[in-house]
Order: structure tokens, then sequence, then C-alpha cells
């Protein structure tokens, strides 16, 4: 009896929760204000107070369930033009941005935090740099929809590249750590089978369903396929040895290329579905935000996220060192970090895998830095009308104007 009633407290504040989710989104819209930063801020408020003790296990596997919706939708609407416009900068500057991530922010974060110049401690740094290169289509996407601009196509296609990165690399470190892997050889070789497996699971799946259903819709039914066919994409790849949210990725931009009878009615139902999950999984990460009240572990994880920043900034310049694109318009870029359900999915395994007390502070630094990150990509989405002035164009990101006048000069 008393098991029970606890079950029915718990599943009680548990819908007290996703109720003032739906509501805080709501209010969100019609202010015009990131809805991503109040949905923590509501599940940090209960998390500190201790109310709802949920399992690692249950938020992993609805985290991941949000993850293949969100990459799914989002992939779904781009445009065969849009992709071959934007892909070079967007995957030059993931590149360039993981790279600085993993040898900059390594350092930092082991010199802040650890100290120990021993290997494995090293490795477990790494992890976390690794991990903090990515940025959530979930979080850009839903803040910056309603804006007009190749920045922010830019940003949301860079997103929806890095995300299946920003799974697979720290999971090959973890791995590393964990001594499944022996030499380099394999540990290259399960990289490109990830990425190769993923791929072409995804192309096959998303090829044989999408063309059975070109000519057949089924209002009650066809929706449900859809989502369906996204998480058998994203199970039958991790179990083949791929990379599921690779797979899911090459599904959704097959969908999104491919002709099918009644394609809006399918997107819509997948988009409003995809929100609700949006809500539950930011309400429920901020269950999961304790923030440490040590004044120095906060002093020095703030001291970290600035130098993220600029690690940022510096990858900006570089990428668009050759555009015409203005300082504004670089900060704008810079800002826009924000992390999400990829990072807690990746977390939530880490957490299951290693307990030193490193790891745990480490952990905890995740989760302060998804917040401080969606703080300040709110700010940039609030003040958007600030960092961009004019409609950036595809001629500004190629530069056009300074190749000119340097042919000019010549």
């Amino acid at each position: 009896m008393v098991a029970e009633f606890n079950y029915l407290t718990e599943f009680s504040w548990l819908s007290l929760l996703l109720l003032l989710g739906v509501i805080i989104a709501f209010i969100a819209k019609k202010i015009k204000f990131p809805d991503i930063l109040l949905l923590l801020i509501i599940g940090a408020i209960f998390g500190q107070i201790g109310v709802i003790e949920l399992d690692m296990g249950f938020l992993a596997g609805l985290g991941t369930f949000a993850l293949v919706m969100i990459i799914f939708e989002s992939t779904s609407r781009f445009k065969p033009r849009e992709i071959s416009q934007l892909s070079p900068y967007a995957i030059k500057l993931s590149v360039i941005f993981m790279g600085m991530n993993l040898f900059v922010l390594t350092i930092f974060t082991h010199l802040l935090f650890n100290g120990v110049f021993v290997w494995r401690e090293i490795i477990l740094s790494l992890l976390f740099a690794a991990i903090m290169s990515g940025t959530s289509p979930s979080a850009v996407l839903s803040m910056l929809a309603e804006k007009s601009s190749k920045l922010v196509e830019l940003i949301e296609f860079e997103s929806i590249f890095n995300t299946p990165f920003t799974v697979i690399i720290p999971l090959v470190i973890l791995k590393l750590y964990l001594g499944v892997f022996q030499t380099v050889e394999i540990v290259a070789v399960s990289f490109l089978q990830e990425i190769m497996t993923g791929v072409g699971t995804g192309l096959v799946l998303g090829l044989v369903a999408f063309r059975s259903m070109k000519h057949i819709y089924m209002e009650k039914l066809s929706p449900l396929v859809v989502i369906a066919v996204a998480l058998i994409t994203y199970t039958l790849a991790n179990y083949l040895g791929g990379n599921g949210v690779l797979a899911v990725t090459a599904l959704g931009i097959v969908f999104g290329i491919s002709n099918l009878k009644e394609k809006e009615s399918l997107q819509k139902f997948v988009s409003i579905f995809t929100n609700f999950l949006k809500i539950v999984v930011f309400v429920l990460l901020g269950l999961l935000i304790k923030i440490p009240l040590e004044k120095s572990f906060l002093l020095k994880s703030l001291m970290l996220f600035l130098i993220y920043l600029f690690i940022r900034f510096a990858s900006v310049n570089t990428t668009f060192k050759s555009s015409d694109l203005n300082f504004r318009e670089r900060i704008f870029l810079s800002l826009n970090i924000s992390k999400g359900v990829a990072v807690a999915v990746v977390a939530f395994v880490v957490a299951a895998s290693i307990t030193t007390s490193y790891i745990k502070t480490l952990l905890d630094l995740i989760f302060l830095f998804m917040f401080y990150s969606i703080v300040v990509s709110s700010f940039a989405a609030r003040f958007h009308k600030f960092f961009l002035r004019r409609q950036t164009s595809i001629n500004e990101l190629k530069g056009v104007k300074k190749k000119a006048a340097e042919s000019i000069k010549k």
C-alpha cells in the first residue's frame, strides 16, 4: 500500500511538471522568449526540492527517443539546395570547433579541475571536451526557427551535422578509457564502421520505406509508421555496429527529398509529437541540474565557460576569415552553442559506466555548461535584431565583396 502511494505521489508530481511545461511553452511563445530556458528552470526548481527521483535508465531511454525524433524532424525539412550551399561551411565550422575543443578545452579543464597528469585522467578531460563540441538541434531550432537569415540556416545545419559526432567521438573515447580498444587501428576501424553503417542503414531503410509510402496515405496509421521507421532505423543501425543518430539523420534527409502523399500532414504530426517530447525532456533535464554550492567550483566553471566561448569565437573567425561577415554576425554565431538532449544522453551513458570522483565533477560541469550555454544562446536569440541587422545571404558567407576588392587591388 505504501509503495502504491509513493508511486501515485511521484506520478502526480510528474503530471504537474508536464502541465507546467506545456503552460510555460505557451507563455514563452506568446512573449517571444525561448521556452527551453524556462523549462530547464522549472525542472531545476523541482530538482532542488527533491520531490521526484527518476531512474537513469528511464531518462536515458526517453532522452534517446526524443533525440531520434528531434533529429528526424529537423533534417526532414532541409532542401537539397540548402544542403549543397551550406554544408561546406557547417562541416568546416564543426570540424575546427571540435579540433580546438579537443586540444585547448581539454588542457584548461584538466588544469582547473584535476591537475593530476595521469593518462587515464587526461582521457576523462578529453571526454568532457568532446561532449562539449556539439550544439543541440532542439535548442537552436526552437529559438531561431522564425528568424530569416542564412546564418540561422547555417546554425541549423551545423547543429544537425555535429550532433552525430557529439555522440560518436565521446563514446569512442569512453571505450578507449574502459579498455575496449587496444590499438589505434581498432579505434579507426570502429569509427569508420559507425559512420558507414549508420549512413547506409538510414539511406536503405529510407528509400525502401518512403518509396512504399509514395502513393499510400492512411490518416491514422501513416504518421505512426513514420515514427516507427525512425525508431527502427536508430535501433537497427546500433545493432549492426553503426551510429543510430547518423542513421536517423540520413533517414530524415531521404524523407525531405521524397515525394509522399500528404507529406505536409505527416510533417505536421511529427512536429507536434516532437515538440511534446522536447517539453517533457527539457523539464526532466532540469531535474538533473544540481548546482554545486561550492564558490570555488562555480568560479572555475564560469572561468572555463568563458574560455569555451573564446574557443568558439576563434573557430568562427578561422572558418569565416575570407567571408564578408561583420563583427556582430560573428559574435552571433559564437554565442549559439546551446546544449541539449544529445549531451544529456551521452552523460547518462558515462554516469552508468564510470564512477570515479573526477567523472562526478565532470558530470556536474556538463550540466552546468548546458545551463550556461542555453542562457547565452537565449540571449542571442532574444536580441537577434541587434546582431543580425541585415539579411545575410550566401554571398556574404562566400566573401564575394572581399574577393572582388582583392581582385581589383591586383
